[in-house]
Parts: structure tokens; C-alpha cells; sequence
């Protein structure tokens, strides 16, 4: 049985030092973009939530955009949502109105770009579900692929993965 030198070994840890070396940006790459699409997936069951509950309760229920996960604000979608149902002054929690969910901002510094109903940082739901126009919401992590939510008449939220890079 043939021993394993000082110098065999020394050799192959030197190798696999160097494989890993080579590895660690693919994987620090895969992980940021894992991130930003778990970041644009949650967006999108922000929607499907409220437009589910919308037509559940038979009532209007909004997501806005919130950098206090108390109030809606005006800072994009790069911050954290509030859904709740909105029976008092339409886009505003105030009086009655139940806050149904809190969701954290993206992990990472994200910028957000949006047209069409989107552009209010705030989405609402009527009772039946359906929107009144159509929307856009792009979501960046610099270096990554930007994903896109596309927002429908009939009040679906779907992503989309683009091949713009961010």
C-alpha cells in the first residue's frame, strides 16, 4: 500500500483551492440571482392575495408600497408592501381598515421601474377581482437579469424573467 507524500498532498489541496476560487463567483452570482426572483415572486403573491381576498370579502383590498410596514408611502416597490382592505379612503390605511399582510423589502438593495396602474405604488382590487387598466413592475438587482410583473385586466400578476440585464 502506497502512503500519501507531504508533498502529494500539499498538491492536492492546492488544487482544490484553486477550483474553489474559481467556483465562489458563480455561486455568490447564483445566489443574488435566486434572491431577486424570490424577491419578484413574493410581489406576485402579494397580488394573488389580494386579489383573492378582494373577492373572498367582496371588498376592495389594496397592496402599497410602505417604508414603515404602517402606512403607504411613495418610495416604489423596492420597499415593503402593506395589503389590507380598504374600506375607508381609497390607497390609505385608516379607520376600519384591516392590514391582511406585512411583507419585508427585497434582501438587497433593488430599483423598481413601473408604468400603467402600477405607477400609484399602489394597486387596488374591487370586489370582483379585476383591475381597471394594466401595469408593469420591473424589478433590479445591479449585475442580474431584471424580472417583470405584468399586472391584467382580469387582476393576474405574472412573472416574467427578461433578458435585460440590470
Amino acid at each position: 500500500m502506497k502512503k500519501l507524500s507531504l508533498t502529494m498532498l500539499m498538491l492536492t489541496l492546492g488544487l482544490a483551492a484553486v477550483l474553489m476560487g474559481l467556483a465562489a463567483p458563480s455561486i455568490g452570482n447564483f445566489m443574488r440571482s435566486s434572491r431577486v426572483a424570490a424577491d419578484a415572486r413574493d410581489l406576485v403573491t402579494d397580488f394573488a392575495l389580494a386579489r383573492d381576498e378582494a373577492v373572498m370579502r367582496g371588498r376592495r383590498v389594496t397592496v402599497c408600497t410602505s417604508d414603515d410596514l404602517e402606512a403607504c408611502s411613495n418610495g416604489g416597490w423596492s420597499e415593503g408592501r402593506l395589503i389590507f382592505v380598504d374600506g375607508g379612503t381609497a390607497g390609505a390605511v385608516d379607520g376600519t381598515d384591516v392590514v391582511l399582510l406585512r411583507s419585508q423589502p427585497p434582501a438587497e438593495a433593488a430599483w423598481t421601474t413601473a408604468s400603467g396602474i402600477a405607477t400609484a405604488n399602489r394597486v387596488s382590487f374591487p370586489a370582483n377581482g379585476r383591475l381597471t387598466g394594466v401595469g408593469r413592475i420591473n424589478l433590479c438587482i445591479e449585475g442580474q437579469t431584471q424580472r417583470r410583473i405584468d399586472l391584467s385586466r382580469s387582476g393576474l400578476a405574472t412573472l416574467n424573467r427578461t433578458n435585460t440585464s440590470c
